[in-house]
């Protein structure tokens, strides 16, 4: 592995325990604790359902669902043990190789940074426009993790691949913008069925985004035959 890479690795997984322990130290708030442990179940579970990226050895999951809504709807703390727990699951549930543990480590950092900066810019953007607004809030909050998220895992992958960072974010990440896009309005109808009838009852709208889900697998099964039918 290059110098380059292996620095960058281990400063994105630093920085990324210390806001992780600091978020958990300093500002561990868990108002209700029955929704927290219903929602981290229900995103550890989503995280089992995976589709295989194009181009690169990664997945991606409906778990960001969870965690949009944790940012329009829960703490901090909440938002980031769910996220963290759910990546966990993701990395290593029914993996075709076996994961090492910095690349675990890694994926979880990089996830807390991805969270934190969602969560801390989103929130602070709409208190400062005194906008209160729920689709606003989760645009703005789907835009800054997905870029976030997507551009700290690019960052590896080019210096790996030794390509410019611009060309693996495109090839790998760019196309995968609108489902999360599709995530952030599932999400939004999470949240405010939560705010209006109950968060038990909220959760009856999690079906569409399993149907999400199913759509892009079979539209990277596409993308993965492509190659072959024009062959």
């Amino acid at each position: 592995m290059p110098s380059k890479a292996t620095r960058y690795i281990g400063l994105i997984t630093i920085l990324g325990f210390m806001v992780l322990v600091g978020c958990l130290v300093f500002r561990a708030e868990f108002p209700d604790l029955p929704r927290y442990f219903s929602y981290l179940l229900l995103a550890v579970l989503a995280s089992t359902l995976k589709v295989r990226l194009p181009l690169i050895t990664g997945t991606m999951s409906v778990n960001f669902l969870f965690i949009l809504t944790g940012i329009a709807d829960s703490t901090l703390a909440e938002t980031m043990t769910m996220g963290c727990a759910a990546i966990l699951v993701q990395c290593v549930w029914r993996a075709r190789q076996r994961p090492r543990l910095v690349q675990v480590m890694f994926n979880v950092a990089a996830l807390a940074l991805s969270i934190a900066a969602a969560y801390q810019v989103s929130h602070f953007v709409v208190a400062l426009a005194r906008v209160d607004s729920v689709p606003v809030l989760l645009a703005l909050a789907a835009c800054l993790y997905f870029v976030s998220n997507t551009l700290l895992i690019s960052g590896v992958l080019c210096l790996l691949d030794r390509k410019p960072l611009t060309t693996i974010w495109q090839q790998c990440y760019l196309w995968s913008f609108p489902y999360y896009l599709v995530g952030s309005v599932i999400a939004g109808l999470v949240t405010m069925s939560s705010r209006a009838v109950g968060w038990e009852a909220s959760l009856l709208v999690l079906p569409l985004m399993y149907l999400v889900y199913l759509f892009y697998r079979f539209y990277l099964q596409r993308m993965a035959l492509e190659p072959q039918i024009a062959v």
